[in-house]
């Protein structure tokens, strides 16, 4: 299931880097994307808050996504830890995936929830229909 272009973890080096296809990583490894796929949408933000969010899944970082932006994460099957942050507020309501043959790709929508004294990034499921490509 091709999305077009998808964000990958080098497993040699751990370089995050977007591809379209096979491509090398600046290590030299070879890169291509898995059999599964998370697609992660970052709905629009206020002005003030549209900073980019960080990415992390099993709690390694997978790079930033900028504000009504669709990123692909190309990733084996299995269950996946999903965690955003938005600048320095850590707060975001973690969101577990489990990709498998049958069910190759999950996808989330991600917004800001304003608090209080701190901002919450709020992960939600979502229907491939209800994803912008």
């Amino acid at each position: 299931m091709m999305l077009g272009r998808f964000r990958v973890k080098c497993p040699a080096c751990g370089h995050v880097q977007d591809i379209n296809g096979p491509a090398p990583c600046k290590c030299g490894a070879q890169l291509a994307p898995a059999g599964a796929q998370i697609k992660l949408y970052r709905m629009g933000s206020p002005i003030g808050i549209a900073i980019g969010f960080g990415v992390y899944i099993d709690n390694q970082p997978f790079g930033h996504i900028g504000n009504k932006e669709t990123v692909v994460y190309s990733l084996p099957f299995g269950t996946h830890n999903i965690h955003v942050t938005a600048g320095a507020s850590r707060r975001c309501t973690d969101m577990t995936v489990t990709l498998t043959p049958q069910a190759p790709l999950g996808c989330i929508k991600a917004h800001i929830k304003p608090g209080f004294l701190s901002n919450t990034v709020v992960l939600e499921p979502a229907a491939p229909q209800d994803m912008p490509v």
